[in-house]
């Protein structure tokens, strides 16, 4: 890794020809005293780079590869070989045509599978709908239902109670009887008597047995005596009753009685109908349980129905987008850009599957270069900065470059730590043209006779001779430009991948500075001095203030005016040229030096 900088200086520049200016002589180059000499402080460009050796390589190459939509498929034919020149769109390999439209059609049959398969299921999911909705609707009539059976027996339970209030009002009817109901209240009183004296001897009331046991032995025996005798006239009145009453009397008894069994089978069917009822509600609940179980069913089967319809649209969706995607893909290669092969990898008859890489194709218009920048230099380094490559194989061929890749991780060797860097070559076909016309625009016209301005003002000024201007003008016609002839660069001339090559890349520069040889300059605590000549010849240390410097040259920022003079010690070169590094350097438009 070399870092240098170039110097340019604002003498006479005329399409590469360089008249350097020093005090009041015409000297082009150095100027040489005893022990010290004068340098006249001008003004220049400098520019700080950094330069390294690299190969050329093809920054624009692609791997062109089938592109199936099936597993693997067969190669019919490969139309280019290593070293073809191709151009856009030329076809390169082609596969099986046959092979590729029978693939194409069983996608093209499982798009149309999957439209049927999605059909079917929806017509699937309208049928369960329409399922629930009848069932909804069986659900809404068990409910009626029920609500009919639970008004049924709230009805029949209202007749139960008719007909044993029918039944109690037919048997009291039969006992308002007279004769019967003296009868009758005879024996109920006989029993109450009875009922009492069985009490006080228990011992139920309170107080206990009152008197002795056998005075109320003897009341309870005349009370069975008396309950006997009522019930035996009772039973008599009944069964003499018929002989005993009227017709009349016997009719309405008769009645009664038929009535009173009437509401007894009326009250006992009315308590059918209760049961019958509640039997009723019974089974139309089951009913509606069932109905609601059934529209539970076929709402899941909706669901199920749904889910088939959604799996369905999917399945289509994804056979044509597969389908889509294989039309869009093609069994042929083509070349993207126009290039050359380098290389081959299949021939006629070969499997290949999706993604082999069936050629490799360059663009011989695109290089790039790698080189190695030391750790002190590539903070300097900035990526889409301006760069230059040097050809070695073409001495003064100098192309335009710009730095695309800065690496983040070093490269160690031998304790040595660098970091690469990647730059981008600008097209030679790209660059000539625009040299050709540069160079148009900056060769002088004297045809007229007319000098250039820098050349009439360094007449004026006494540095040079009028003839000596002509003289300067007819060198510049006849000798090469930039020392390089475009003749001596072969039109047939290319890149190639491998070519060594000498990459700078500019990382400072000032223009139009005014500039002091290295050697004028001391320095004493930090502050730079030089030795000023007065035009009376006397001399003085002053401060100086100082910007970028290289090997040769600083840059002057204060302390100085252009065209004063210093001290340097002797052979000190002076007077540097415009331009700086291999003479013969061909200057490239828009690079301003042989290594920009």
């Amino acid at each position: 890794m070399n870092k240098v900088t170039k110097l340019g200086i604002s003498a006479f520049i005329i399409a590469g020809l360089t008249v350097s200016l020093l005090g009041c002589g015409s000297e082009p180059d150095e100027t040489e005293a005893t022990e010290t000499q004068t340098a006249t402080v001008q003004r220049g460009n400098l520019t700080v780079d950094i330069t390294a050796a690299g190969n050329l390589a093809l920054s624009r190459t692609e791997d062109l590869a089938f592109d199936l939509f099936y597993p693997e498929g067969t190669v019919e034919a490969v139309l280019a070989e290593e070293g073809d020149i191709v151009t856009e769109g030329q076809v390169l390999a082609r596969l099986d045509t046959e092979e590729w439209e029978d693939e194409l059609e069983v996608l093209q049959d499982k798009s149309t599978q999957a439209e049927r398969a999605l059909t079917t299921k929806e017509r699937a999911l309208v049928q369960a709908e329409r399922k629930v909705i009848d069932l909804e609707r069986e659900v809404t009539d068990k409910e009626a239902a029920v609500a009919k059976a639970e008004r049924q027996v709230t009805a029949e339970t209202l007749a139960v109670s008719q007909a044993q209030l029918d039944l109690d009002t037919a048997e009291y009817n039969l006992g308002e009887i007279d004769e019967v109901k003296e009868a009758q209240d005879a024996v109920d009183e006989a029993e109450d008597n009875l009922r009492l004296i069985r009490m006080v001897q228990r011992g139920q009331l309170g107080g206990g047995l009152q008197g002795d046991f056998a005075y109320w032995n003897e009341l309870k025996v005349r009370a069975e005596e008396d309950l006997a005798e009522a019930q035996e006239e009772l039973q008599e009145i009944l069964d003499d009753l018929s002989t005993r009453v009227s017709d009349d009397v016997a009719l309405d008894v008769a009645e009664k009685q038929l009535q009173v069994k009437q509401k007894q089978l009326a009250f006992e069917d009315a308590e059918l109908d209760v049961e019958d009822a509640r039997k009723a509600v019974a089974d139309a609940k089951y009913a509606l349980e069932k109905a609601n179980l059934d529209v539970a069913d076929a709402r899941h089967d909706v669901e199920d129905a749904q889910l088939n319809v959604e799996d369905a649209r999917k399945a289509l969706q994804n056979a044509q987008e597969k389908l889509e995607e294989a039309n869009s893909k093609s069994p042929l290669i083509v070349a993207p850009f126009d290039g050359f092969i380098t290389k081959v990898n299949v021939e006629g008859g070969d499997d290949v599957m999706t993604g082999t890489v069936a050629v490799q194709l360059a663009d011989p218009a695109k290089f790039e270069a790698e080189i190695l920048v030391s750790e002190m230099d590539i903070m300097q380094v900035k990526l889409e900065g301006e760069a230059s490559v040097q050809v070695d194989a073409m001495p003064g061929l100098t192309l335009p470059a710009e730095i695309t890749h800065i690496s983040p991780t070093a490269t160690i060797q031998s304790g040595v730590v660098n970091y690469q860097v990647r730059v981008e070559v600008e097209s030679l076909e790209a660059v000539m043209p625009q040299r050709q016309a540069a160079r148009q625009e900056t060769m002088p016209d004297i045809s007229s006779g007319e000098l250039p301005d820098r050349l009439k003002e360094a007449i004026a000024a006494g540095q040079i001779t009028q003839e000596q201007a002509e003289e300067m003008i007819k060198q510049h016609e006849a000798a090469p430009q930039s020392g390089q002839s475009p003749a001596m660069i072969p039109e047939d001339f290319q890149l190639r991948e491998g070519l060594t090559v000498t990459v700078t890349i500019v990382v400072d520069e000032r223009t139009d500075v005014l500039l002091v040889p290295n050697a004028a300059i001391t320095t004493s605590g930090g502050q730079s001095y030089v030795r000023v000549v007065s035009p009376a010849g006397t001399t003085e240390e002053r401060a100086i203030q100082t910007g970028i410097s290289d090997w040769q040259f600083t840059e002057v920022t204060g302390g100085l005016s252009e065209g004063e003079q210093v001290l340097v010690p002797q052979g000190t070169t002076i007077t540097p040229t415009s331009q700086q590094g291999p003479p013969g350097g061909m200057i490239i438009p828009g690079m301003g030096g042989p290594h920009r």
